[in-house]
């Protein structure tokens, strides 16, 4: 018989973190993650929701009903296909430690969390849940948040050549390329610079040079 690699037949799961009291991070994490899913027939996408260590079985229950409507609803926007397999998952503790426990036990192939920030690498991690996360995981975590605003582009400004200094190198054919009141502060702000004119052909090996500005 044919020895089968069951890693071959494994199919691709997903760990997604949410928020419902966050609808926003909540939002495009799982957004992103459906994208990854839908993308890969027979993938398992396994959902948690972490609550305070606190809660009891009534609320545990009332935030698993959530989470099922949630998932449907959210789904059935995204996607119309059927071909991936939903976990729902809810637990009470730390969030990122719960997360990342449930990426272990379902041996995810990625962790997909949400934030309302741009994502920015000094607002979405410093002290955040998903740097908790990452820290813990055993496999690549991906944080989905809104897209970066555009900036507007930079602008380069050319300076119009100075008169003076066109007057200069025409006078000297090259010799000089600065004039009296440029010279000086052409050294100051252009520190290793050097320009330089010649009649003579590039190729001719014996080049002779009138540098004009050199450091």
């Amino acid at each position: 018989m044919e020895n089968i690699n069951p890693e071959a037949r494994r199919p691709f799961v997903l760990a997604l973190g949410l928020d419902l009291t966050d609808t926003a991070s909540s939002g495009f994490a799982f957004d992103h993650a459906g994208r990854i899913a839908s993308r890969i027939p027979g993938s398992q996408v396994h959902v948690v929701y972490v609550l305070p260590d606190n809660a009891g079985p009534e609320r545990t229950r009332e935030a698993a009903g959530l989470l099922k409507t949630y998932v449907s609803e959210k789904w059935s926007a995204l996607s119309k296909s059927s071909d991936q397999v939903f976990g729902i998952h809810v637990r009470r503790g730390d969030a990122a430690r719960e997360i990342a426990q449930l990426a272990a036990e379902v041996n995810a192939d990625m962790i997909v969390v949400g934030s309302h920030k741009v994502p920015h690498l000094k607002t979405i991690f410093l002290g955040s849940t998903a740097e908790r996360v990452m820290a813990a995981a055993h496999c690549p975590v991906f944080v989905a948040g809104p897209k970066p605003k555009p900036t507007p582009p930079h602008v380069i400004v050319i300076d119009p050549p100075c008169p003076d200094c066109l007057r200069t190198r025409s006078a000297t054919a090259g010799t000089k390329w600065w004039c009296e009141r440029h010279s000086e502060n052409h050294h100051m702000r252009h520190r290793h610079t050097y320009s330089y004119q010649s009649g003579l052909s590039f190729s001719d090996p014996d080049l002779s040079v009138n540098p004009a500005s050199t450091d």
